[in-house]
């Protein structure tokens, strides 16, 4: 299920995979060029007297189960509406082409496709040709978390509405815990290295030699951006770009929470952890060969049904000086401003994030509402982490990336960014070279916005 870090935000310049990235991006301007020339459908008027009827075009994030309930319920509100029909315009698997063929429909002024799911960090990216929402959602603004709103806010203007949430969240052995004598999951880092070294002796001394205490994504890659960002804002290191432009990025307290991470490889967490996806922490966990994982809220459902095991929660990753942190993640829905059928395009967003879609997604996947009063709803978030103990924290202490206030360079920032920790990780540069760097490069790829 896509999420911000995921499988879905690998930025373009992380790359696809060699020779077939590049036949992929060949093809994108001809994909582009189709959809743009692509008319709609018109009846003939000599077997027909119905007019011609509003065909909206959309493109969804989702995979598998998520992508079937947003077309379900798309064509539920056009057979709702009279001659409204929609059409579903397939995207590449990887993210980065699904941005980047978003990228050359909108410079082109496509009017298609009308509606456009868009991942929270690209707001900067594509936020100048997206339709300023604040005037049809003025009213129901106050139901969602004003700094979710704000993460979709470009230059004072909304250009989409939170579809659902995703944050990084901590899930552990439960069964673990007791045995060893712990009455909880780990409040702090501290907590979490000592509970880890602990578990992960016991357990080897009972034969479990490929056991280990942690897990998490430490590949040079987005997810790497999205579990720095953690580690420094709860260390009290900032974010890797302040709301005001700020870099302060070379700053002790980010340096410590990096060169506490790196002191993880080989102890707490394996040494192929510096190539570890979310993909490669969950296969880990879920084998039974790990203690605790960083992974996603969106992945609960995985985690339990793959977890052949004990038992297995959730809780907020470790606080440091600073408290918890969790990288924000999600999708949101946009509409063209090059849209030809705006107000079918709103009214089908409109019941996209209403109240009750925002209910049934959450029963049927697990997935997090944005709506703050369906967030606090226990039978509704029993399907995510956030439930139990964690009841009524899904929206609350989310560090959202510097995504809006880096705008069209963000995907440069990013790079930059975890490159510097990757190298740190690797031990290839020394954590306070490795930040100090990366505070110059950051530095000179703002002034180039």
């Amino acid at each position: 299920m896509p999420n911000a870090c995921q499988r879905d935000a690998v930025l373009p310049a992380c790359g696809d995979g060699g020779s077939s990235g590049a036949r992929w991006r060949t093809f994108i301007p001809l994909l582009a060029a189709a959809i743009s020339l692509t008319g709609c459908a018109r009846f003939d008027p000599e077997t027909t007297n119905e007019p011609d009827p509003t065909i909206l075009t959309i493109t969804s994030l989702g995979d598998g189960p998520i992508r079937a309930f947003e077309l379900r319920r798309f064509t539920d509100f056009a057979a709702s509406r009279k001659n409204v029909k929609i059409r579903y315009i397939p995207a590449f698997e990887s993210f980065n082409l699904r941005l980047e063929l978003y990228q050359r429909l909108l410079k082109d002024r496509s009017p298609q496709p009308d509606i456009l799911e868009i991942d929270v960090i690209w707001p900067g990216l594509l936020g100048d040709d997206l339709l300023d929402l604040t005037p049809y959602f003025r009213n129901q603004m106050a139901s969602f978390p004003p700094d979710l709103l704000q993460t979709y806010t470009v230059h004072g203007r909304l250009i989409a509405i939170p579809l659902y949430v995703d944050s990084g969240v901590l899930y552990y052995r439960s069964d673990l815990l007791r045995k060893y004598g712990f009455s909880g999951p780990p409040e702090t880092w501290d907590d979490l290295e000592r509970m880890s070294k602990v578990i992960q002796s016991g357990e080897r001394r009972l034969g479990h030699a490929n056991f280990w205490g942690y897990v998490w994504q430490g590949n040079a890659g987005e997810a790497l951006t999205c579990n720095g960002l953690e580690w420094q804002a709860s260390q009290g290191g900032g974010h890797i770009i302040e709301p005001d432009g700020t870099i302060t990025v070379g700053n002790a307290a980010a340096v410590r929470a990096v060169e506490r991470a790196v002191s993880w490889i080989g102890v707490i967490s394996p040494p192929g952890t510096t190539a570890y996806i979310e993909d490669d922490a969950l296969n880990t966990y879920a084998a039974g060969n790990a203690a605790f994982m960083r992974n996603w809220s969106s992945m609960h459902e995985s985690v339990r049904s793959r977890s052949h095991f004990g038992e297995t929660a959730a809780a907020l990753l470790p606080a440091g000086k600073s408290g918890h942190g969790r990288t924000l993640g999600g999708i949101a829905i946009s509409v063209s401003k090059y849209s030809e059928h705006r107000d079918e395009a709103v009214a089908a967003l409109r019941d996209l994030v209403s109240a009750d879609s925002q209910s049934k997604r959450a029963l049927a996947l697990g997935i997090t509402p944005t709506l703050l009063a369906l967030a606090q709803s226990p039978e509704l978030m029993r399907k995510t982490p956030f439930h139990g103990e964690l009841s009524g924290q899904a929206l609350s202490g989310l560090q959202p990336r510097p995504s809006v206030v880096a705008g069209r360079v963000y995907d440069q920032v990013s790079r930059a960014y975890y490159q510097a920790v990757h190298s740190a990780l690797t031990r290839a540069v020394p954590p306070p070279i490795a930040m100090a760097r990366l505070q110059t490069e950051l530095e000179r790829i703002v002034k180039t916005k």
